[in-house]
């Protein structure tokens, strides 16, 4: 069994279907899945655990954004992406050894969420090879199985497997679904990562006042008063720029605008497609990732 972190190739195409090996003459199954990025609405951090992980509250809202990935059945174990994808590999073993399936597979990564930028890059694609690899397998795995074994791997990745708009608890593995309404987000990473083991090291030093902004945002429908409630307590160790950029977008006719996940992306809400558009033209230029989107309901 060969293991193998290796770059996508150029134009490689994507399919969701049953295709003839003409070596072999074997039918392989290949299966093309989306893998969503989400936002916190909100973000409390609560007491650390004896785990090292944290309690928190939070309202996660996924988006169209995402990730493209491709999984074909293959003797071997092999991630191509442009990134290195340890998340996704450490998915597929955790896989194969519950199941003690003998198979291997391809999984052929275009990224298109910025890493390490509160978006749950690694996550989306973790839940969406947990999903993915259930079919391919014919693993017969639930819901409840699969979220199980996704908290085990990451503590976003539960919401990710259930997705929409959820109320978020524990270390991120309860999971409550929520109604929120379809809102336009516009998405600005100012160009660097940040390590979610520093931003908690260095949030746990900072003095500051405690919210309860989760479990009031959780029972809001109107768009307005949801942009009004929006908070993250990682935006006291956020840079100038990051400010900034929540700023720029309040200018220009943003309802509100916060920081998703550790930082450093930050989103605007927008009460309609037209002035989130408006928005995108002036600032597209002006920072690395600009991205216009919408939420997932």
């Amino acid at each position: 069994m060969q293991l193998k972190l290796s770059n996508v190739p150029e134009g490689h195409k994507k399919s969701k279907a049953f295709f003839r090996d003409n070596e072999n003459g074997l039918e392989k199954a290949k299966l093309f899945q989306k893998a969503y990025a989400k936002i916190n609405l909100t973000l409390d951090i609560l007491e650390k655990r004896a785990d090292n992980y944290h309690e928190i509250n939070s309202i996660m809202q996924q988006i169209d954004l995402y990730d493209e990935l491709t999984f074909e059945k293959s003797e071997d174990i092999i991630v191509q992406s442009q990134f290195k994808d340890d998340i996704i590999l450490k998915t597929i073993l955790r896989l194969k050894d519950i199941s003690q399936i003998k198979e291997g597979v391809t999984v052929y990564v275009k990224k298109n969420i910025p890493t390490a930028a509160g978006l749950a890059s690694g996550s989306t694609d973790a839940a969406t090879t947990l999903i993915a690899l259930n079919q391919l397998w014919n693993l017969n795995l639930s819901p409840k199985d699969l979220i199980k074994i996704g908290a085990e791997l990451g503590a976003d990745i539960p919401f990710c497997l259930i997705g929409k708009s959820c109320f978020v608890s524990g270390k991120g593995e309860i999971v409550e679904k929520i109604a929120l309404p379809e809102m336009n987000i516009l998405l600005i990473n100012p160009g660097y990562e940040i390590s979610t083991k520093q931003a908690y090291e260095e949030l746990d030093e900072k003095q500051y006042e405690k919210k309860s902004s989760s479990l009031k945002l959780k029972n809001l429908k109107d768009i307005k008063e949801i942009a009004s409630n929006l908070y993250n307590d990682f935006i006291h160790i956020q840079k100038d720029d990051v400010k900034d950029i929540i700023k720029q977008l309040i200018n220009n006719g943003a309802l509100n605008a916060s920081i998703t996940g550790k930082g450093p992306t930050v989103f605007g809400i927008f009460e309609n497609k037209e002035k989130a558009e408006q928005a995108y033209n002036n600032l597209k230029d002006k920072y690395k990732f600009v991205y216009l989107t919408k939420t997932i309901i």
